[in-house]
């Protein structure tokens, strides 16, 4: 399939999925902008006036702006893969045309929870300037994170649609792996809270190294913590990738049998 029939199919299923996700409702396309807004509101009040956690070393004082910052990334990768895992299956009747691309499933799906990643970033940007804590300068580095975030969302994407085939119980085990990957990055409690010596171990996870990047572009404060982990995380993402992409490609030939 050509290049340009790749890139309508592509907008294509991207356009449908995401349409689809709000057919039917009464206020539609705007559930986009009302779900952020009003977890940004609940979170502003729960952790503002209920549960207070410790802000000693984090560039800001609202535990609710420390914790969006962890989720906006976090969301993203967590819908793109467990959606990954069974897009292949779902579409089946796509797969098993002989000039389907099916490796495109794993990018649409990974695309629309990017797309609204950036809905929900943008209330978030918004938030952060009317409480005035948004490190302006530190935007320009958004880019570099949102493409580490993709490639790292499209490797193990990849790796959990192929295997998903084969082994049905795959997407049942992911769910348990990815409870497990949340609670073990520093998303809902401050870096500051782990030992000086286990720091190390917890930034070996490219997810803990994405999310303090994450913070730091919004943020600002101090960038050796992400800039220790940095290369890490480029290596990381990358293997995942790669590793990723081998595994489809090698299982896809007999995906038309398995569905």
């Amino acid at each position: 399939m050509k290049r340009s029939s790749q890139l309508f199919l592509l907008r294509e299923l991207v356009r449908r999925d995401f349409s689809q996700r709000y057919a039917g409702s009464l206020f539609g396309f705007a559930w986009s902008f009302i779900q952020p807004v009003w977890q940004l509101l609940l979170l502003s009040y729960v952790f503002s006036l209920i549960m207070r956690a410790p802000m000693d070393e984090e560039p800001t004082d609202h535990f609710w702006v420390f914790l969006f910052c962890g989720l906006l990334p976090w969301t993203a990768i967590h819908e793109g893969i467990l959606r990954s895992a069974t897009v292949i299956v779902e579409h089946a009747d796509m797969v098993k045309k002989i000039a389907f691309p099916s490796e495109i499933l794993v990018v649409a799906v990974t695309s629309t929870a990017l797309i609204h990643q950036g809905i929900t970033l943008t209330v978030f940007l918004g938030a952060l300037v009317v409480v005035g804590e948004l490190a302006w300068q530190n935007l320009w580095v958004l880019p570099v994170a949102f493409v580490l975030q993709v490639l790292l969302t499209l490797g193990i994407g990849y790796f959990m649609a192929a295997v998903q085939v084969y082994f049905r119980d795959a997407a049942q085990l992911l769910g348990l792996l990815l409870n497990a990957w949340f609670f073990l990055t520093p998303i809902v409690y401050p870096l500051g809270m782990i030992p000086e010596e286990v720091r190390p171990v917890v930034l070996a996870n490219p997810l803990a190294v994405l999310v303090t990047l994450y913070r730091w572009i919004f943020l600002g404060g101090d960038a050796e913590i992400w800039l220790d982990g940095f290369p890490g995380l480029i290596a990381t993402t990358l293997g995942i990738l790669v590793i990723g992409i081998l595994v489809f490609r090698d299982l896809r030939p007999g995906f038309s049998d398995e569905i």
